[in-house]
């Protein structure tokens, strides 16, 4: 999944740099209000995908870290358990 996910960005990463070049170019041959409107309208669509792309990406590392932290209070606990057993045991034996 995480490939497609990398195939997809990078897919609308080279569509967007596309369409800015396309845009570019047509404001460099003669500058128009709607090529204006349309250039401020690619950097508004670049900047919101770079956000939207970096929280997905925190997001997947959060989740990652509260896992392993999860995991590592688990087997805290069995831990203490263990050694709650054995000396129990001991006490009792």
């Amino acid at each position: 999944m995480k490939k497609i996910d990398n195939l997809k960005e990078l897919e609308i990463w080279s569509d967007l740099d596309f369409l800015s070049s396309i845009i570019k170019k047509q404001i460099d041959k003669k500058k128009t209000k709607n090529l204006e409107l349309m250039s401020e309208s690619i950097i508004r669509i670049v900047y919101y995908f770079r956000e939207y792309s970096n929280n997905i990406r925190l997001y997947k590392q959060a989740l990652l870290e509260y896992k392993l932290s999860k995991n590592r209070a688990i087997t805290r606990a069995r831990k203490a358990e263990d050694q709650n057993y054995k000396q129990n045991t001991n006490v009792n034996g």
